[in-house]
């Protein structure tokens, strides 16, 4: 990046995320399958034929009341949301990226994890995010929120997570349901590689390596929206996020992750749309920072099978 952002607007930023956050979180809460009393009609759709990606009113209104505060907030900014229809216009250099409900399948079937997410980005860099998840002692819930260099909160509380050194193997963590059709453990990690869960929220599961309470994450099929926020908030709470390497099929001279930086790069000025930003996110791993290095080198992808082929061709060859 030519220059930074300016701390005070960033300090502003990450307290108005904060606060919308968890009006969003008070907005959906009125929609969120109650057994005791009747809530908001959902009125579900589906964005796909096949009926796999649903959307419901909850996602819409929040969506909508997310861009109008910030647009009366912050006219200048960007605003990309996972409910938004433009792939055309040009974006500023700062870009808020919306997820007014990840997790919605969770959350129709009345599953009480899911999350609302604001990630903030600068030139395409990651610099500030809240995350609201339901709590079961808090009314509505919690929101995990920090800003580059100014550490993680929770609410109004900074957060402070315990250092680990080694993987617990009695730990909690969490895979994606593909896991195993991508991913393998080396050697004999995976006996001690702790327990896995499946959360059905990426930004939840993300915000619980933030807090400390999972020690890492594998994240796959992900958008821009469902990671961006949390990609700040693990940072700063003194985790790690990894990328993989783009075009890496397996396990090679340069290793499998790599530091996740950049959402565009080179950012261009006016040139950089949000087609740019809409498409596919490599898997990511997070990992409490005490153990990122093992866990990272012990994660591996499987051998692709037509390199597997090619190089048995060549050995016979060869002999």
């Amino acid at each position: 990046m030519d220059m930074l952002i300016e701390e005070e607007l960033l300090i502003n930023i990450q307290k108005d995320a904060y606060e919308l956050a968890m009006s969003a979180g008070k907005l959906l809460q009125r929609y969120f399958r109650d057994p005791l009393t009747e809530s908001e009609v959902l009125k579900i759709s589906y964005k796909d034929a096949k009926g796999r990606d649903p959307v419901t009113a909850a996602d819409k209104e929040v969506q909508e009341y997310l861009s109008e505060q910030i647009k009366k907030r912050y006219p200048d900014h960007g605003i990309v949301g996972e409910e938004g229809d433009s792939t055309s216009d040009y974006l500023p250099d700062i870009v808020w990226v919306l997820d007014p409900l990840d997790g919605t399948r969770n959350f129709m079937h009345g599953f009480p994890c899911y999350a609302s997410s604001i990630g903030i980005m600068f030139k395409g860099v990651p610099v500030a995010g809240a995350i609201f998840i339901p709590w079961p002692n808090q009314d509505p819930g919690i929101v995990i929120h920090a800003s580059n260099g100014n550490g993680c909160m929770v609410n109004e509380k900074a957060l402070e997570t315990p250092s680990i050194k080694e993987v617990d193997p009695n730990a909690i963590i969490t895979l994606p349901g593909s896991f195993t059709g991508r991913f393998k453990f080396d050697g004999q990690f995976a006996s001690k590689a702790g327990e896995p869960r499946m959360g059905g929220s990426i930004a939840y599961e993300m915000s619980l390596v933030a807090l400390g309470i999972t020690e890492y994450a594998v994240i796959s099929g992900s958008h821009l929206w469902d990671v961006l926020a949390g990609i700040v908030l693990v940072n700063e709470s003194g985790a790690t996020s990894l990328m993989q390497n783009v075009g890496n099929s397996y396990k090679g001279d340069t290793g499998v992750w790599s530091k996740f930086e950049n959402v565009v790069d080179p950012w261009e000025s006016g040139v950089t749309k949000v087609s740019d930003v809409r498409g596919g996110v490599p898997p990511l791993l997070l990992a409490q920072s005490g153990i990122a290095t093992t866990v990272a080198s012990n994660i591996q992808l499987r051998q692709n099978p037509i390199k597997k082929i090619a190089k048995s061709i060549f050995s016979q060859n060869i002999i």
